[in-house]
């Protein structure tokens, strides 16, 4: 069963091999550049405010070389790479089976339904998470300066692209994409439903699931207006919308408002002779006329240190939903399956 599976599927799996080898070894290649820039410019062994102005020198030096390319090539894939396990891997294993009718042959033989889907369920299952994780893997190793000197960790795209969660993704997608196949029984039909149900997961995980799983901090302190600050004005109304980018590094912002002493968004109306373009001197009278409101900065946002607890429930999150698409397959194909 084992060497069955892997003659259905090995077409697409080399490809998608091949692929990975190529961008592994890409990571491999460039490594020194990698640990090269962050000597040169000082960010290895800095010390405490040194190294922002050495982070920022390494990561430019960075991005003017092949490896910082490379970089933003090997995010792409991991994000990509699910939806193309679902697709090319997941959704033809077994609908191409049911649509030609090729399977009444097989649950004739000695071979049960379970275990002709388990097996390929466990093979192509392994495979994919193996897959992402050796690419996932060095992708962390080779990037610690790179994130280490940016700080953004757990920014969307490269939190997707780290750690354990790109691992989640694979399984699921290709375990969703067998669990459509069996349902439409259609292979076309099985692949263009399994993108968009992959693609919606993995939008789905950053804007609503991992907010929830986050259990970020909330956080409201005295405004400062030092500048360093936008307004979006009306001068019709005088509504006006303040940002103010706050003093935070290595964060996931949840939330940036700035509220009133009763905890309200700010909207203004505004002084429209202190802030404004028709104030003479708006970048002078704007600054005090705001410290004047008596404003705050309310923030909700996910620390740091929560980077690893995070990958951790996301993972095992997105492994739970995998261990619940394999056991409905393995049901349906018993009970209902005919």
């Amino acid at each position: 069963m084992i060497w069955m599976t892997w003659r259905q599927f090995r077409a697409p799996a080399l490809v998608t091999g091949a692929l990975l080898l190529i961008l592994l070894a890409g990571l491999a290649l460039t490594w020194t550049q990698v640990t090269d820039a962050a000597t040169r410019s000082g960010f290895t062994g800095c010390q405490a405010d040194e190294c922002l102005a050495a982070g920022e020198t390494f990561l430019q030096a960075v991005r003017q070389k092949v490896a910082g390319e490379l970089h933003l090539a090997a995010i792409v894939a991991l994000l990509v790479l699910p939806v193309l396990l679902g697709i090319f891997w997941g959704a033809p294993l077994v609908a191409r089976e049911l649509e030609t009718g090729t399977y009444r042959m097989v649950f004739t033989q000695s071979v049960s339904r379970g275990r002709w889907l388990l097996v390929k369920l466990a093979v192509g299952g392994g495979a994919a998470a193996l897959g992402a994780g050796l690419l996932s893997l060095m992708l962390s190793r080779w990037a610690q300066p790179i994130d280490a000197a940016s700080a953004d960790r757990l920014n969307p795209l490269v939190f997707s692209a780290r750690g354990l969660v790109p691992v989640g993704y694979a399984a699921l997608a290709f375990v969703l994409g067998v669990t459509v196949g069996l349902l439409l029984r259609r292979t076309l039909a099985a692949m263009a439903v399994t993108l968009l149900l992959v693609a919606g997961a993995q939008l789905a995980g950053p804007l609503v699931v991992r907010p929830w799983l986050a259990q970020p901090v909330t956080s409201t302190a005295p405004l400062e207006v030092d500048g360093h600050y936008g307004i979006s004005l009306s001068p019709d109304t005088g509504e006006m919308q303040l940002h103010v980018e706050p003093d935070l590094r290595g964060v996931w912002i949840l939330e940036n408002t700035v509220v009133t002493s009763t905890g309200a968004k700010f909207t203004g109306p505004a002084d429209m002779t202190q802030c404004g373009p028709e104030a003479p001197r708006d970048h002078e009278t704007c600054p005090p006329w705001l410290t004047a409101q008596n404003l705050s900065q309310k923030l909700t946002y996910v620390p740091g240190e929560q980077f690893w607890p995070l990958q951790w429930r996301e993972f095992g999150l997105l492994i739970a939903l995998t261990a619940a698409l394999s056991a409905f397959s393995l049901w349906w194909i018993r009970r209902r399956l005919t």
